[in-house]
């Protein structure tokens, strides 16, 4: 995981991934400042570029707030590309899937606007606060934080979502291996009524 800080570079694009699941994408300029010793003031390093990508609802809301040259602060998973180009030699890109994104506060102020649902489209009828306030009130999961549901056809599912004692077998193999190698710190409780 790394935190970078910098300024956007131009407005985050919108995109969607073959799946279908939406996204932003935006590049950050980060500056290096170093103290010069002999001169005691502080000066620009070099300048190091990055791709950041926002998924799902962290993508819709940096969709939204982000502006060409305001500071931000990005935390997320690295990767570093390398690619060949047309004249053939060798170019490295380094892309960071952002789990948080935000304004650098050291450098400005911001507000904050709590949204109900992250959407990427204004226009789009689960957009409207009385669409949004109706699926609130019906007291239904938000499907971007649940886990998905995986059903066998005719099993029995308890009112979890999970097949009666799922997971049971993986847990006494555990246990069982934590006590043949001696492992330490492991606590996987007894399954009910056992």
């Amino acid at each position: 995981m790394v935190t970078i800080v910098g300024n956007v570079v131009a407005d985050p694009d919108r995109r969607t991934t073959k799946a279908g699941v939406p996204f932003a994408a935006f590049r950050v300029a980060s500056t290096v400042r170093r103290l010069n010793p002999q001169s005691r003031e502080y000066e620009d390093g070099g300048t190091s570029y990055y791709n950041v990508t926002a998924f799902r609802s962290i993508g819709a809301n940096v969709w939204k707030s982000l502006k060409k040259g305001e500071p931000v602060m990005v935390h997320g998973r690295q990767r570093v590309n390398q690619f060949v180009r047309a004249d053939n030699s060798l170019g490295t890109t380094v892309e960071i899937d952002a789990y948080h994104v935000g304004h650098d506060l050291g450098r400005g102020t911001t507000v904050f606007a709590k949204v109900t649902k992250a959407q990427f489209d204004d226009d789009d009828r689960l957009a409207d606060p009385a669409v949004q306030a109706a699926f609130d009130s019906q007291g239904l999961p938000d499907p971007e934080t649940v886990p998905y549901d995986v059903q066998s056809d005719g099993d029995e599912v308890d009112d979890e979502g999970l097949e009666e004692g799922a997971g049971d077998d993986v847990a006494a193999a555990f246990r069982s291996t934590a006590d043949a190698t001696g492992a330490r710190g492991l606590d996987v409780p007894e399954p009910a009524g056992a």
